[in-house]
Order: C-alpha cells, then structure tokens, then sequence
C-alpha cells in the first residue's frame, strides 16, 4: 500500500469542538481523487457494523467532503477520522487490494493533526428519574450517564475502567443545586466531579456514573433544581431536574 498522490484534511469540526445537535462533516482533498472512495469514522458512531463501520455508509463519492448529519453518534469525545482508498470495500480481499490511500484526523498521540470532538447532546439522569422527587441533604445519591466508552469488558463477564477512551476524554460534566424559584446565591452550590474517580456500574446496556454522600451544607430545603452540566469546548448542555431537597 502506498499514499495517495492526494492530501486529506478535516476543516470541520475543529479538533477540541463541542456539538449540541446537527453537524457538517466538511473535508478538503488536494491532488488526484480520481479512483478514490471517501469515509468518515468516528470511534464512538454506535451505528457502525463490522461490514459498515463508516458515518456516510451509502456515498463514498467526493460528495462526501461535506456530509450533513443530525447528530454525531453517542454522547462523548469521539476521535474522527477521514479516508481515502482505491478500493471501496472494507473486507480483507479489499484491504490488501488497496494501492493508494490517505487519511486525516484521529487520536493524539498517534494522529499528527488529531481531530477529537465531544458530543454533548445525550448527557441524562438515571437518579433522580423524574421530577418531583426527594433528595436528602445528608445522604444524597445521584446517577447520570457517562460519557463515552468508559468502561470496557473485563474477564468472567465483568467491566472494568476503559483507560484509553478516559484519557480521550474531554467531557467535562459537574452538578448545580439552586432553588427552584428567585435567584438565591446563598444557598445555591456547584459541585465539581472527578469522573475517573466515582464509582461506576452498568444498567440499560449503559454505563453510569454515582455521587453519593452529604451536600453542601450551605443549601436550604423545598423545592430546588438539581442541574448536570456537560461542559467541552466552550459549550455546555443543562439536564434539570425539579427535586425536593429534605433534611
């Protein structure tokens, strides 16, 4: 297999972007396309097959360079990368058949023009599971969805912490507890969370992340919104729930 005689770079996203909702895949190819079919991957499109492991499964043309698509897979940082081949197919046959191929994007360290980027949309609570209900100051457990790829299978069917996809990661996600009224700084709180340190466990085919323990001790009781905040790239999307905060 040898390089294209052709240049591939990913103009959009940005690597480090965050995304909220819709989102144009957008290429630029410089030097002979002509032969060439066009992919974009991304290490977290949980669409992908093993036969179709590709975003744009059905166009492989140059068309693809820009490639509009509602929402870019699951909730996390996914490494996205654009290809090049002579060859359409991703069988084995197909793979040692390629001559000509060329690439852009993927993960640090091993990427030298990395693109990483982090789908917020999708970021949820387990627990609470609905408004309405009581969250006790003194001994509150929160569960919300973690990003990504967070844990992978482990020996005798268990899971164990995905080291790889957590150093990737770019997700910021932290909670806010204000009253559910007037702004009322006092007895408001933000809480920071060190992901790689809360205990995690499998539910829905999902993976979630717990809080437990006493709240600030500066919040008051009745009625509060318990907010998750997912935070990357200079955007963040806010998950509310409306809880009774009690003693």
């Amino acid at each position: 297999m040898t390089m294209a005689d052709v240049t591939l770079t990913i103009t959009q996203p940005a690597n480090g972007a965050g995304l909220i909702g819709p989102v144009t895949l957008v290429g630029s190819a410089v030097g002979n396309t002509a032969g060439l079919f066009f992919k974009w991957f991304s290490s977290l499109n949980s669409a992908a097959t093993e036969a179709k492991p590709e975003i744009n499964p059905l166009d492989h043309s140059l068309a693809v360079l820009s490639h509009a698509i509602p929402v870019l897979g699951e909730f996390g940082s996914h490494a996205l990368v654009l290809a090049a081949t002579d060859r359409e197919g991703i069988d084995l046959a197909s793979v040692k058949a390629i001559t000509r191929s060329a690439s852009a994007g993927g993960a640090p360290p091993a990427a030298p023009t990395p693109c990483v980027v982090h789908q917020l949309a999708g970021a949820q609570f387990l627990n609470p599971a609905s408004d309405g209900l009581n969250l006790s100051k003194a001994s509150a457990t929160i569960d919300f969805l973690a990003p990504g790829a967070w844990l992978k299978p482990g020996p005798a069917n268990t899971w164990v912490a995905n080291t790889d996809y957590q150093a990737l990661n770019g997700v910021l996600l932290s909670l806010r507890l204000e009253p559910d009224g007037p702004a009322d700084a006092a007895h408001s709180a933000d809480i920071a969370l060190n992901l790689p340190a809360l205990p995690f466990f499998r539910q829905n085919d999902k993976t979630w992340l717990r809080k437990t323990g006493p709240l600030p001790v500066n919040l008051g009781t009745g009625a509060y919104r318990l907010l998750l905040k997912a935070s990357a790239g200079g955007q963040t999307v806010t998950v509310t729930r409306h809880i009774t905060l009690s003693a």
